[in-house]
């Protein structure tokens, strides 16, 4: 599984293209895939299989779902696979997908490593939803994911040693 870290400022060209760093690329791989980020708010790359896995899930959903129906038509419409960068390592952002998320030419944006993907975000948007988090959505959101993900794990592991 892939491991995306970090962060990266960068234009996109007159073209609609991204350079991509050469460390991204290789965690990417050759093919990948472009979608939709997990939170909907942006796009990110996916290595193949990753995505692969992801489309699968997706899949397993009825058709016949109409309110999930919805969702999975905003997915796959604007999914793009298999993708590749080309030999000086830029990638063209679907022309399908630019406006919808502020990837036109000349603007900056910011290539965000996320763990599982790598999410490609108008830089304006990024820094604006990395400040609009009061501090108290910050605690809230620590205290949701420790209590989701972490306290019940922690519990289970207390109540062993104790045995």
């Amino acid at each position: 599984m892939a491991e995306f870290n970090g962060r990266s400022l960068l234009t996109v060209d007159a073209k609609g293209r991204l350079f991509l760093p050469q460390s991204y690329r290789d965690t990417l791989g050759s093919d990948f895939v472009i979608s939709l980020s997990s939170d909907l708010k942006t796009l990110a790359f996916y290595c193949k299989e990753d995505w692969d896995r992801k489309s699968d899930t997706l899949r397993r959903i009825p058709e016949t779902d109409r309110r999930a129906h919805r969702l999975l038509r905003l997915i796959f419409s604007s999914t793009f696979a298999p993708y590749n960068a080309d030999a000086q390592g830029r990638v063209l952002i679907p022309q399908a997908v630019r406006q919808d998320y502020a990837l036109t030419e000349g603007s900056e944006v910011v290539l965000v490593g996320v763990g599982s993907n790598l999410e490609i975000w108008n830089a304006e948007r990024f820094r604006s939803d990395l400040v609009s988090m009061t501090e108290a959505e910050e605690d809230e959101s620590l205290d949701y994911v420790y209590d989701k993900y972490f306290s019940a794990s922690t519990d289970i592991n207390e109540r062993k040693a104790e045995q």
